[in-house]
């Protein structure tokens, strides 16, 4: 009975962060396209933060997946995905910020679960 439970809410985990991850990699693969059509130089930054929105999702998933520490990885991932979506954000790319928000925010409520 105690086992069932600890795999259920493994299993809880592992989905909430699959799509997590999910959500950060459309959000950076998003942002790497809006910015393929600008000049390199100008765009150095947002091509950065996509980057770092695709880093946060396969964190994110390997974080899910863990069996040693996955609270506090997903917590760091998290934290890490959020502040990249913000800056996205204010940096104009509004639907692809968002969508790596949202992934932030999944990541750090799949620790609560």
């Amino acid at each position: 009975m105690v086992a069932g439970g600890f795999f259920a809410q493994r299993l809880v985990r592992r989905v909430v962060s699959g799509i997590a991850a999910l959500l950060a990699f459309f959000g950076g693969v998003l942002v790497l396209l809006a910015t393929a059509g600008q000049g390199i130089v100008s765009s150095i930054f947002p091509i950065l933060l996509g980057l770092v929105a695709l880093f946060g999702a396969w964190w994110i998933y390997a974080s899910g997946k863990a069996l040693l520490f996955p609270r506090s990885r997903l917590t760091i991932s998290g934290i890490v995905t959020a502040g990249t979506g913000v800056l996205v954000y204010i940096l104009g790319f509004g639907v692809d910020g968002l969508l790596v928000i949202a992934a932030g925010i999944l990541a750090w409520l799949a620790t609560i679960l």
